[in-house]
Formats: C-alpha cells, structure tokens, sequence
C-alpha cells in the first residue's frame, strides 16, 4: 500500500499507540523468542497485523484476509496486536504442565469455540449477527461451532487483531451484534429502529471494543460504518482516532 507522507505519520503514531513490536510480546509473556514462534506459527495467536518497509510502503492483515494484499508481510517494521499476549500466556500455562505448542494452540481454540457456542444465547443481538446459528427453538449448537471456526480463523490470520482491543468470544459476538444492530438502524430497516440516545449508547459500546483501523481501512470499515457514519447522523461531530 503505498501512502502519502501524512498518512505514513498517522500511521506511525497509530502504531505507537495500539500496537506492539514483537520484542514486546517476549517481555510481556516472559517466554522466549523460539517460543513464541512456535505458538505463533502453530495458531494460538496471530502474527503480524501491519508491516512497513524502509521505502515507506504499507501491509495490513486485514487486506491480505479479504484478498487486496499480498498473503504474507512484507520485509521490514513488523506491529502485533496486544490482545494476543493473553493468548500467548494461556498457551504457555498448558505448555507448563507438558502440552506441545501445537497442543496448547488447540486448546486456545476450544476454549474460544466453547464460550462462543454458549455466550450466543445471551448477548443482545446475536441473531442479527449470526442468523444461521439459531433457528425457532434458540442456538444450533452445529451451526454455532462451525461460525465459531470461522470467527476463530479470522482471528488467527490476523482480520479480528486489526479490528479487536481485546479477543475472546463475548468481544467477537458483541461487536458483531453492535455492528449490525448500528448499521441496520442507519439503513433505516424496518423493526430495528432506535431512539437516538440509545443509538450513541451502541455507538459508544461498540467503540470501545474496536480499534480504529488503518486510515484507508476505516471509511468501509466498521468503524467507518458503524461509528463514524451514526455520528454524522446525530450531528454529534467526529472522531480522530490519530491525532490532529
């Protein structure tokens, strides 16, 4: 992605501010660099969100997700997200007691799918966001797993790191039941109206549980969509999520 100088600045701040080298992940997790390859590369966690290289040009995980960008970093300045320090530090508690690395990323993954299967049936809004995990007697427990993978596998290959503060089941499902619920009323749907106080409420809600989002990924973002665009709704101003 090539940018201009301003919004290399932005970028560089947002990476400051939200986002984290790779020499941090081994001092936060306390494990060693091998380690937390190996975790890494056997899916416990996400790799690298955003790179830069020396000559300025910009990659984003979430544009290699949806296919805009190349499928692997380019060469130079490699950011992570944060969030997956926790995922990093609960791998190693079952690599404590004797699990592989490929082991300990397995049971990442079931912990998620488990409360993801259950937490359906309890946030407000699941069914918008995930209407074929429940049918007229409540949650598919089958379907749900299988949205579960999924939402699981956007996160590992780094779409919910760019998107998330924090990652887990109840984030995933709340931002999703946010989104939808905000864009639905600024598409003026029928039978999903809200007052607009209770409107910013979600606008609220759902920002802060997201990120902000690369400059050129947030007008067709969530945050653009969902936060940026009710705001203007309301004529309730703006936010600026780098900087002046």
């Amino acid at each position: 992605m090539n940018v201009d100088g301003a919004v290399d600045e932005k970028m560089l701040r947002y990476m400051a501010q939200h986002f984290v080298a790779f020499e941090a992940i081994i001092r936060r997790s306390g494990a060693d660099k091998s380690t937390v390859e190996r975790l890494i590369a056997a899916g416990a966690a996400p790799g690298v969100i955003y790179a830069r290289s020396e000559d300025g040009q910009w990659w984003g995980a979430l544009g290699a997700f949806m296919g805009r960008e190349a499928p692997t970093p380019i060469a130079g300045r490699h950011w992570y997200s944060p969030a997956i320090v926790w995922w990093i530090r609960r791998a190693l508690l079952k690599m404590a007691d004797g699990r592989s690395p490929q082991q300990a990323a397995r049971n990442n993954k079931e912990r998620f799918l488990s409360e993801f299967v259950s937490l359906l049936r309890h946030i407000e809004d699941a069914a918008l966001a995930y209407p074929t995990c429940f049918d007229g007697d409540g949650v598919i427990d089958s379907q749900a797993h299988i949205i579960g993978e999924q939402e699981w596998q956007s996160w590992a290959q780094g779409a919910y790191a760019v998107c998330l503060r924090r990652f887990s089941a109840r984030s995933c499902i709340e931002k999703e039941a946010l989104r939808e619920r905000i864009v639905a009323v600024c598409e003026d749907k029928p039978g999903l109206s809200l007052n607009d106080e209770d409107l910013l409420d979600k606008v609220e809600q759902l920002e802060a549980l997201i990120l902000p989002f690369a400059p050129w990924e947030r007008p067709n973002g969530t945050p653009g969509k969902a936060i940026d665009a009710p705001l203007a709704r309301l004529k309730l101003g703006m936010e600026e999520p780098y900087g002046c």
